[in-house]
């Protein structure tokens, strides 16, 4: 694909029913003015290209002034731009993720944005521009009516660590590569997007410091949890899959990080909560280090149902 981008279906109760945040771009060399979705291009980092749902936040952000927290993924969106180039959009349903966003915006850079706000949805399928937009609507908000709340609980492993045959000390304190704390470095953003509320880990060095960053950069406490050992999970699993099933029951959103020969037991843990045998061999697929899955879960206790997984790596 020659062009990647991101955006977001950011929505919100309003007076009148669901409310969807549009922006309005003007005319350019390019294309002619339009009502459209929060959306960008990836930015180039020095060791590559932003991550997809960082730049759907990003982009969010810059063109509304409405800081998000990231849903379920959406159906993307590929079309032909200038230039003979193709360009696909990446989205997800998206909620504000404060009460202090400002009703009213002035863009950074007024060239790109012209106008920003909350509609309707009749009144956003009266405006939106494209009927690929008005087909995100329909997939983001079905029957017109508000989605139903999700909130996450990601799973995630480890990044790269120092080799078991290059390290003399304890299991316990084997520290991750420097390609390891760049790995966590690139997860924080990541985190950040979705709606997490605390950073559960083994205690053992190399996940403590996989999540750190994430720690450093979104203010989240830190919470190590004995059970996700691999000494642990070896003498009791069912302590450690104890810990995922009492996170399902009390709807707790947060990152569970664990270690290579603990982590399918725990994705089976969540996978359990869906009826779909598609979700189910997403969440149970294989991590590798520095991956991660996200299931978007509605209710709690007995009645906590996965409905939508989402996999990163890095």
């Amino acid at each position: 694909m020659d062009v990647e981008a991101a955006g977001c279906v950011v929505v919100r109760a309003g007076e009148q029913g669901p409310e969807v945040l549009l922006v309005h771009r003007p005319t350019t060399a390019t294309r002619t003015a339009d009502w459209s979705w929060p959306k960008g291009k990836l930015d180039r980092l020095d060791d590559g290209w932003e991550h997809p749902a960082v730049a759907a936040v990003r982009e969010t952000a810059e063109e509304t002034g409405v800081r998000v927290h990231l849903g379920v993924p959406l159906p993307e969106q590929r079309y032909e731009i200038a230039g003979g180039l193709r360009k696909r959009v990446r989205y997800w349903l998206a909620h504000p993720a404060g009460p202090a966003d400002p009703e009213v915006f002035e863009p950074a850079d007024p060239g790109e944005i012209t106008g920003t706000g909350w509609f309707t949805l009749d009144a956003a399928r009266d405006r939106l521009s494209y009927p690929a937009d008005v087909q995100t609507l329909d997939a983001a908000l079905p029957g017109g009516e508000l989605p139903i709340p999700t909130w996450p609980l990601v799973v995630l492993r480890h990044a790269r660590a120092v080799k078991r045959s290059d390290w003399s000390g304890g299991e316990a304190v084997r520290p991750l590569l420097e390609a390891g704390h760049a790995q966590s470095r690139d997860l924080a953003p990541l985190l950040g997007c979705f709606d997490v509320r605390a950073l559960v880990t083994s205690p053992w060095a190399r996940c403590v410091q996989t999540v750190l960053p994430a720690a450093e950069l979104t203010g989240l406490p830190v919470e190590e949890e004995p059970a996700l050992t691999e000494d642990a999970f070896r003498a009791d699993a069912d302590a450690a899959t104890d810990v995922v099933r009492a996170l399902l029951d009390a709807g707790r959103a947060v990152v569970v990080c664990s270690h290579g020969p603990v982590l399918p037991a725990l994705q089976a843990v969540l996978a359990e909560r869906s009826d779909r045998a598609g979700v189910r061999r997403r969440v149970g697929a294989k991590l590798d280090k520095a991956a991660l899955v996200v299931g978007h879960v509605t209710g709690s206790g007995a009645g906590a149902r996965l409905v939508a997984v989402e996999r990163h790596s890095f």
